[in-house]
C-alpha cells in the first residue's frame, strides 16, 4: 500500500512539474551569428516583434528586414464590397520598422500569403534558397519560437544557418503562464500544434519549400528570374509551376 502511495506521489509531482514547465520548454533564443544576410519577421504580433527586429537591425545583425504577409482577415472581401479596407499588417509592420529607424528600402515584403507557421516557412525558405541565402535571424514572439524553429530548419534544409529570437518586449510569461488568461490559451495551443508537427506537418516538409537551391559557389544573389516556361499559358512541368508561383521577386509597399 505504502508503494502505491509513494508510486502515485511520484507521478502526482512529475505532473506538476510537467505542467509548470510546460511554459518554459515553448520558449528557445539561438545565439547570434556575427552576420546574416537578413533579419525575418513572422507574421503575427506586430509591437513586440517590430521592436526586436528593429533593435537587432540598428546593432547590425543584417542589412535586411524580411516581413511575411498574412492571409486577408474574414470578411475582408464584403468590406471591400462596401468601400471600406482593414490595412494589411503586413504593410503596417512595414511602416513601424521604418518609424523605428529601419530604412524603407532595407524593409523586403514577400509576395506570397501564408495562412500558417508551415507555409510561412516554406515561403521564407524559396526566397532564401532561390537567392543563396547562408543565415537568417528569425523573430518572433516568446511561445512560438520552439514550433517555429522546428518548422523552419526542417524548410530550410542544410543550406541556410537559422537562429531564432524571441521578443524581449513580448510580455509572455514562460514561468507563470497559467495565471494569465491570455497566457494559458497560447500555451495549449501551442502544444496541441506542436503535435501535430510531430504527427503530421513534419512529414510533408521538404527542403527550400521543394525548390532547387541557389549552388553555394553562385553567392547571394538580387533577383531570380523564372524560366520562360512560367509565362505560357499553362505550366510545362510541376517544376516551371513551382517556379512560376513562387519565384517572384518580394514586393516592396510604398512608404505610409
Amino acid at each position: 500500500m505504502r508503494g502505491r502511495l509513494l508510486a502515485a506521489a511520484a507521478i502526482a509531482a512529475l505532473g506538476v512539474a510537467a505542467f509548470r514547465g510546460a511554459g518554459r520548454v515553448l520558449v528557445v533564443r539561438d545565439p547570434l551569428p556575427a552576420r546574416a544576410d537578413a533579419i525575418v519577421v513572422l507574421a503575427g504580433s506586430i509591437p513586440d516583434r517590430a521592436l526586436e527586429a528593429a533593435a537587432l537591425w540598428r546593432d547590425g545583425v543584417a542589412p535586411r528586414v524580411v516581413v511575411t504577409r498574412e492571409r486577408p482577415p474574414q470578411g475582408e472581401a464584403a468590406l471591400r464590397r462596401h468601400g471600406a479596407e482593414l490595412p494589411e499588417t503586413a504593410a503596417e509592420l512595414r511602416r513601424v520598422l521604418v518609424r523605428l529607424g529601419v530604412p524603407a528600402d532595407a524593409v523586403t515584403v514577400l509576395r506570397r500569403r501564408a495562412i500558417s507557421t508551415e507555409t510561412e516557412a516554406r515561403t521564407i525558405a524559396r526566397w532564401a534558397c532561390s537567392r543563396g541565402l547562408r543565415s537568417l535571424v528569425v523573430v518572433t514572439s516568446k511561445p512560438h519560437t520552439r514550433r517555429a524553429r522546428l518548422i523552419l530548419r526542417r524548410t530550410l534544409g542544410p543550406r541556410v544557418a537559422l537562429a531564432v529570437r524571441p521578443s524581449r518586449w513580448d510580455t509572455f510569461s514562460p514561468r507563470r503562464w497559467w495565471s494569465v488568461r491570455r497566457h494559458a490559451k497560447t500555451v495549449l495551443a501551442e502544444w496541441e500544434r506542436l503535435a501535430h508537427y510531430a504527427l503530421v506537418a513534419r512529414w510533408r516538409i521538404r527542403p527550400c519549400g521543394g525548390l532547387r537551391p541557389v549552388p553555394r559557389a553562385a553567392g547571394p544573389r538580387a533577383d531570380v528570374q523564372p524560366p520562360a516556361a512560367c509565362f505560357s499559358s499553362g505550366a510545362s512541368s510541376p517544376r516551371s509551376c513551382i517556379w512560376r508561383t513562387m519565384s517572384q521577386p518580394p514586393m516592396n509597399f510604398p512608404a505610409t
